[in-house]
């Protein structure tokens, strides 16, 4: 038995959108008895309710939550102090952040923002907050407002947070250090006893050059950026041309 782990904005889908021959691709990798696992940034309920349809299993928040069916594996939230410590760091240089509870988003920082960061969930998904102290939070997005900003941003980060572009959006996801979507592969493997050469990952940001080199295989879409692709052990082609089916025809799973 296999593990294929899907990332899904900009592996799997776009926007909510899965391309048929992804879905063609997973339906005979399951029919076949393979696991597959969507492994992504977004929380649990948004994977749930959009791509359940699709996967046995799902890895959530960057890394931090894991279900299989209605089973939690694994569920990391932040400590307090290492949030709070993050939200400092963002409030001194005026930055806008959204933490990701399981169920919703929660907005903080510059008013600007709001509005640029409330699009990328479903509707009613992300509130304004100003005290975090008793909130599950696993992880985030941030909101700037030029390149400049955002550079200065990833400086005052950068020791205990991986920032991932969202496109032109003025937008990054936010994994924080010491738990990724790479760590989890290898515990959701260890835990279904699945060998990790019998894992494969698919994906295209910064936040899945983890899962590329975790998991037995990593395939990197061929829309991917170029250092998730420097990493790939293969690239296959992009999202939209049948990437996800041509890269589980290369290993022979499908």
């Amino acid at each position: 038995m296999n593990i294929v782990f899907f990332d899904i904005d900009g592996t799997l889908a776009t926007g909510k959108k899965v391309p048929f021959s992804a879905a063609e691709g997973i339906r005979k990798l399951r029919q076949n008895g393979d696991l597959v696992f969507i492994c992504t940034g977004r929380n649990v309920n948004y994977a749930r309710r959009n791509f359940r349809e699709y996967a046995d299993g799902f890895i959530c928040n960057n890394g931090r939550l894991a279900v299989y069916g209605e089973t939690v594996i694994f569920d990391e939230p932040l400590d307090d102090d290492v949030l709070e410590m993050i939200i400092n760091r963002l409030d001194a240089v005026r930055a806008g952040y959204v933490f990701h509870t399981s169920e919703k988003g929660y907005y903080g920082g510059v008013e600007e923002g709001f509005e640029y960061l409330k699009i990328t969930g479903d509707a009613e998904y992300m509130e304004k907050c100003s005290d975090f102290s008793n909130l599950r939070i696993y992880n985030g997005d941030i909101y700037y407002r030029s390149r400049e900003h955002f550079e200065e941003i990833q400086a005052v980060l950068k020791d205990v947070c991986l920032l991932n572009l969202h496109g032109p959006h003025p937008s990054a996801d936010v994994t924080i250090l010491g738990v990724d979507k790479g760590d989890a592969i290898i515990r959701v493997a260890k835990r279904l006893n699945i060998p990790i050469e019998n894992t494969y990952a698919f994906g295209d940001g910064i936040n899945d050059m983890c899962m590329l080199q975790k998991a037995g295989h990593g395939i990197a879409m061929g829309n991917a950026v170029d250092q998730t692709k420097a990493v790939a052990e293969y690239i296959t082609d992009d999202i939209h041309s049948d990437g996800v089916y041509k890269g589980l025809q290369h290993y022979g799973l499908i």
